[in-house]
Parts: C-alpha cells; structure tokens; sequence
C-alpha cells in the first residue's frame, strides 16, 4: 500500500531531523538489531510440520478470501525492522503463476494478504457503505474481528476502496496500527494488513498539554534558530507511537519495537521553508519528556 503522503527524514539546510527533535538527557540503549543499509528481514529454520500447516492456512485464507491457489511455498522470516516473525506463504496457479502472497504469524493469524495481478471487472463499482460491508466480510472471512464502523475512502489512482478500523486505546489513536483493507472497484479483494504491536506501560504521570508545547517550543528555538520562526503550531495531541529517536537525539536505524504514549507536537511551516517542507512533529515521551524522535512532511 501506497501512502498518500511520502514521508522521510531529510536534512534542512544543514538541519538534521534528529537535531530539530533532539530534548533531554543522553541515554544508553542496546545496538539496533537492524542496521540501516542491510538486509531488513533473514531466514529462519521453518519445520516440516510448520512449513504444511502454513501452507495449508495460507491456501485456505486465500480461497475464503475468493482467491484460489494449486500449490503454495513458505519461508519463515524474521523481519527485524517490523520486529515480527512471519511465514510468507505463496499462492501459485495452475500454470505456476504467483496469484497471492499471504503472511501469517505464527499461531496463524493473518497479518498480511494480497491478491497478484490483473483484476477483470466483475461487474459494476460499489459505493461507500457496499464496500464497508464487503471489507467487513473479507476481514471475517480471513478470521479476524473488526468492531465499530470502519473508516472508508476511495483509493487513489486506479479507482477502488480502502476500508480500515484504525487501532485505539481509550480515546486515543494507536499510529500505524489496525486493519485495512483495498477492495478494487467492483468489490473484489485486493489486499489486507492487520498490526497490532505491543504497548509500554502508561506513564504514572502525564505531562499536560502545555507542559509538553514548552517543551517542544524551547526544543525548536535551540536547535532550529531562526529557522524556528517559520514553524507555527498545528496541533498537540496524545498518541501511541514507534519511536525513531533516542532521548540524546540520535535516530534509530529502524523504529523501536514496542509502543510508547507520547506527546505529539505538530508544527506548520510557513514562510521561505514552506517552500521545501509542510510540517515537522516532535515526539515527546508522554511522562518524562524526552525526545521519541519526530517526522518531516514534505
């Protein structure tokens, strides 16, 4: 899945990403066991008991997902940017074309599936509510268990839908994690992910909503400089998120494992910088206020 908006950290002028968010004390963490510029995800020793029982429940995923596979191949991979383990399960047709890539985690459950190449039109395109219903009995079908009404927008480009019931804890948005579904236009299953990553405790205390704008302010006016004065504040709100950073500013090769609360501040640029950049984040830890990293938009 394409995102609408490409995000990626970039250097302003001599501007870091790491040194825009960078607030407090140095800190110690162990190595990164991903280093970035090497191969994301390895191999790993797969059984043959465990190899047949997930081939098996990737063919049956696919065919209750309307996708009919004759043969399929696994590997199990350990994916130490999304820190996951996962058998990766392709669905081949009877000509020994690849029709559908599935990943399951290992008690089974879907985490990921996909419909491979042309879709012919089954007939004609469904609205809003006919795809909800359709991702709702696709999610089903693939054996997980959407609540509530999902989110429902119309897919970019091609045409189709994207149907996701985003994660929240409370009232407040887990990022990046949830299900979502592509339907094409008429309908049909196109693709699937679900992530549901593990959380770090609640803070005993919360920094309030000022106390993390400071915190954030006083963080761009040292290491932006006059830069800072073409950031205005959009938004401050709770969130869980993967943090990208370390406390002493330095960025991690591949966003942390577990989730922690924290203070999102985000800030709009405007003037000569709006030119390059749309929005630069702060990543504040919720209780300590620390730096978690942040994001530029372009």
């Amino acid at each position: 899945m394409i995102p609408t908006i490409l995000r990626r950290r970039l250097t302003l002028g001599g501007l870091a990403v790491a040194a825009l968010v960078a607030i407090g004390a140095s800190t110690s963490q162990a190595a990164d066991p991903f280093v970035a510029g090497g191969p994301s995800a390895r191999h790993v020793e797969l059984p043959t008991a465990g190899a047949d029982a997930a081939k098996a429940r990737g063919r049956a995923v696919m065919a209750a997902l309307g996708v009919a596979g004759v043969r399929e191949t696994v590997e199990r991979l350990d994916d130490r940017f999304d820190h996951r383990t996962y058998d990766e399960v392709t669905s081949f047709d009877s000509r020994g074309r690849p029709v559908a890539i599935s990943r399951l985690d290992l008690d089974g459950s879907v985490g990921m599936a996909v419909a491979l190449g042309w879709h012919p039109v089954g007939g004609g395109a469904v609205d809003g509510p006919g795809a909800a219903a359709r991702a709702t009995a696709a999610a089903r079908a693939a054996g997980l268990a959407p609540r509530g009404d999902p989110e429902v927008h119309a897919s970019a480009g091609a045409g189709g839908w994207v149907v996701s019931w985003p994660r929240f804890v409370g009232d407040v948005l887990v990022r990046g994690d949830g299900l979502r579904i592509l339907l094409f236009a008429d309908g049909g299953f196109h693709g699937l992910t679900r992530t549901e990553r593990p959380l770090a405790d609640v803070p005993v205390r919360i920094l309030d909503r000022d106390e993390a704008l400071g915190l954030a302010e006083r963080a761009l006016a040292t290491r932006a400089g006059s830069r800072a004065g073409d950031l205005s504040v959009a938004a401050v709100e709770l969130a869980w998120l993967a943090p990208n950073g370390r406390a002493n500013g330095t960025m991690l090769d591949a966003p942390d494992g577990t989730l922690r609360l924290a203070w999102v501040v985000r800030f709009e640029a405007t003037g000569p910088l709006a030119d390059t950049v749309r929005s630069v984040e702060v990543w504040l830890d919720a209780g300590a206020g620390h730096s978690l990293g942040g994001d530029v938009v372009e």
